[in-house]
Order: C-alpha cells, then structure tokens, then sequence
C-alpha cells in the first residue's frame, strides 16, 4: 500500500514535470533571455530570504503529527506558527528593500515574488498536513493543476498582455494561487485546535536546530544565481537556469522520498518498528540510484538533442550545467533515506549540522569557481560546486553516520556507475547514439536499446535480482492502483472541532 502510494506520487510529479517542460518551453518561445533571467533572478533573491517564513516546522509537524491523539492541537500549532512567521516576513521584506538599491522594474518583480513565497509557504504548509495524515496522493495532486493552469495562463497572457517581465511574473503568482486553492479544497475537512504550551514548546524544540540550516541552505542553492546576475548578465542566468530548470526532475525523487519517508518513518518508531525503517532505507535507496541512474545515462547521451530540440541553439551553454546538475544528484540521492530518518527520530541537531557545513562548503566552492578573481569558470562553476561539493563531503558524514548509528553505505552505487560507464563505452564503439537531430524518429528506439543494456548489465552483476522483479510486478498491479487512487482522491470527512 505504502509502495503504490508513493509510485502514484511519483507518478503525478512525472507528468507535473512534463508539464513542467511545456511550460518552460512555451516561456522561452514567448519571451527573450533577458527577460527570464530578470524574472529569475528576483526569483532568487526573494528565495534566499525567504528563510524567514519557511522555517522548517513543516518538517516538525510530519514527526509530531503521527505520534499523537490531539491531531487538531497539532494544525492549530502549526498554522499558528506559519501565520506568525508570514506576519515577520513580510516586517522583514519591505525594511530589506528600503536598504537595498536595485533597478525600479527588479523591485516591482521581488515584490511579486515576495507575495508568491508568502503563498508558496502556505502551500507547503497544507501539503505537509496532507502528507503527515498519509494522504500523500491528495497532497501531490495538485501539482498537475498548478502546472496546467501556468499553461493556459500563459497562452492567454499572449492575447492580453505584453511580453515583458511583468505578465511572466504574473503567471507564475498565479500557478501557485491555484495550487494552494486546490490544496484547501482538500484540507477543509480538517479541523483546527487551539495551540497549547505543551504543543508549542514540541514544535520548537523540533525546529531550533533546522534554523541555521534552513538560512544556509536557502543561500547556499540561490547564491548561484546572484552571483551570475552581479558577475556575468542576465542572459547567462537565464542559461543556467535553463540548464537547472530542465534538470528539474533530478528533485522528484529526494524530494518526495524525504517529505513521504518522514511521515512513514515517524509512524514505525512511534510503534517501535524499527527494522521496518532499516529495511526501507535499503530498498529506497537501491531502487532511487538504480532509477537515476538511467537518467544519468540518458541526459549523458541525448542532452545535446533535449535542448536544441526544446528551446534551440541559443541555449547550447545549458547543455554542460544540465548534464552536471543530473550528475550531482546521483551522489546525494542516496543519501535522502538516512536523512528523513534523522528527522524522524529528532536528531534534527544532527542533521543540521551535517547540512550547514555541507551547504558552507557549496558557497564556498560556488564563489570561488565563478568570481571574476577566482576560477571564473561562468555558469559552469556554479554546477561544478554542487557536484564537488557532494562528492566530497558525502562519504564523509555518511562515515561518521555509519561509526556512530550504523547507518552503512550502499556500496552497490559503484555496480550502477560501472553500468552507465560500460553503456556509455558501447555507445562510442557502435552507433547506439548517433547526432539525431535530423532523425529525431530514432531517439526512442536507442534510448530502449540503453536502458536494456543498462538493466541487462545490472542483472548480470546481480545488483537487480528476480525479487526486484517480482516486487515491482506487484507494485504496478493495475486493478489495485485505480481502486487506490479512487480511493485517496475522495474527500472524507475528519474527527475534530472546529474546520478550516
């Protein structure tokens, strides 16, 4: 049950992120790099502040949530911290821009953004209650709405609106309106409780130690972009951004792993099932790496037609930053099971302190690989200091995880890149990946012919075995994932006092 209902989410994420892809494709077809890139870089601005708000009691609720009887105490704790942080952000906002100095059309669009974050926040806040009373699917659902509206929304804008930074910043505030107005729809089954000391004092204790990672973390993945912006041009983030933005899906996976597993974590130790957890951590783990490392392979063979393909020529300086970022992600996705595991048994002090030094190093390799008296490596920098800063401090604190907890390794990460290697290899001694952009007919057939070689490869070593099959096989049961979705897209009615 759990199983299926994480593939759904998976499955919901995959189609929200070809939509995704639509999107972005319509968006550079409709307007110009310097316009994205003025977009996005008040997207990262207000990102890189948007700690303020985003504090992770969300994450605090998803332990607290399944553990105890007084489920309606628990929203109320919750809502009423995100009210009072949004309250503080926006105090936060308008002081940061009286002190700042930037162009008048840069301030109207981070004052845009600072209200789509705002909004963003309580969309997180209601998927986590979603995700924390295990009704995940409702909680991913609304992604796909989201998406479709920003769609429709921006083919419209083109018969109304100009083609500027404005009405792109206009439809992004939109797409995230819906989202959380589809989450709600959901949520007013839910009820509301009166915050207590008791519950005040879980929460914080829970979310203390997660602040100054949280800070670190929201500069450390938005310092890029700034700095791109200051250093280099508009144009160029809008290049990195590409490149980011159609690498997008390299955060379906840990994302929803983490969100999911902390819930389900926090529900076994609750019952001290801790074996279960054990268990889990090395089948998510074997089967996240074996999964993107197929897509590792293919964005290794067939970027260069993906983006030239999708947004044209102009946007060839993406290829090298979306081919990196998938990279990165291959390191880190192994990690994502331990790190919700810590979560759920409220080593959050821990976790901290492995995400700040983590995150210091990032910024750190990301100022130095860009900066004009650096490396200055351009846009590239910016995902070579992702990838190097996971691949050095990764097996660092997972040794010192594996001394400490015995949280071990999943040496097997070697079998899968030995297989995207040996693919990779035939592919320079046969034909397998030609230059198809003439023959873009091709494309499927060499990318089935890849991935049989990359599984074949896996299944030869052992590292896929006729279990995995099996296990598989009766996941992807038809009949029991339509009565399943039926089922968790009904809106029931919940115990309690008082509604949204």
């Amino acid at each position: 049950m759990e199983s299926q209902k994480i593939l759904f989410v998976l499955a919901f994420k995959l189609i929200d992120t070809v939509l995704a892809f639509i999107f972005f494709y319509l968006m550079v077809f409709f307007y110009d790099p310097y316009a994205i890139g003025k977009v996005q870089f008040a997207i990262s601005f207000v990102a890189i502040f948007s700690f303020v708000f985003n504090l992770k009691f969300d994450v605090a609720h998803l332990k607290i949530y399944p553990e105890t009887e007084d489920k309606a105490v628990s929203i109320g704790t919750l809502m009423f911290f995100k009210g009072l942080f949004i309250s503080f952000s926006l105090i936060f906002y308008f002081l940061l821009l009286s002190f700042i100095t930037l162009e008048p059309i840069v301030i109207i669009l981070v004052l845009i953004f600072m209200f789509e974050q705002i909004i963003q926040s309580i969309n997180t806040s209601l998927r986590h209650i979603l995700v924390a009373d295990n009704e995940m699917i409702k909680g991913s659902f609304p992604w796909i709405v989201s998406t479709t509206s920003k769609i429709i929304v921006l083919i419209l804008s083109q018969f109304v609106f100009q083609r500027n930074e404005l009405s792109l910043a206009f439809i992004y505030l939109i797409g995230t309106s819906i989202n959380t107005i589809s989450l709600l729809i959901y949520c007013i089954p839910y009820k509301i409780g009166k915050p207590t000391k008791v519950f005040l004092k879980k929460y914080l204790n829970l979310t203390y130690p997660l602040t100054l990672s949280t800070i670190v973390t929201f500069i450390s993945d938005n310092i890029g972009i700034i700095l791109i912006e200051f250093w280099i041009s508009s144009e160029a983030v809008a290049f990195y951004y590409a490149g980011d933005h159609l690498a997008v899906f390299r955060t379906i996976i840990p994302n929803i792993i983490t969100l999911i597993m902390i819930s389900i974590f926090s529900k076994n130790i609750a019952n001290n099932k801790l074996e279960k957890n054990k268990e889990l951590i090395k089948k998510i783990s074997k089967y996240s790496c074996i999964l993107w490392g197929a897509v590792v392979l293919l964005s290794f063979l067939y970027s260069d037609e993906l983006i030239i393909l999708l947004i044209g020529d102009i946007y060839k300086p993406s290829i090298f930053v979306f081919n990196i970022l998938i990279l990165s992600y291959f390191i880190w996705i192994n990690d994502i099971p331990v790190f919700a595991e810590l979560n759920a048994k409220g080593l959050t002090k821990l976790y901290s302190s492995i995400k700040i030094i983590g995150d210091l190093y990032t910024i750190f390799l990301t100022v130095l690989f860009i900066a004009p008296n650096g490396l200055n490596l351009g846009i590239n920098g910016v995902a070579l200091a992702v990838l190097f800063g996971y691949a050095t401090y990764s097996p660092i604190y997972r040794f010192i995880l594996w001394k400490k907890y015995g949280y071990g390794f999943n040496f097997q990460i070697f079998l899968y890149l030995f297989a995207i290697l040996v693919v990779l290899a035939l592919n320079f001694i046969f034909p397998f990946s030609l230059n198809l952009i003439e023959y873009i007919y091709l494309i499927p057939i060499f990318i089935v012919v890849n991935l049989t070689f990359y599984f074949g490869i896996l299944y030869l070593l052992k590292a896929i075995k006729r279990d995995d099959i099996k296990y598989f096989k009766l996941m992807l049961n038809i009949k029991a994932l339509i009565k399943l979705l039926y089922e968790n897209l009904a809106i029931k009615n919940k115990n309690s006092n008082k509604s949204f």
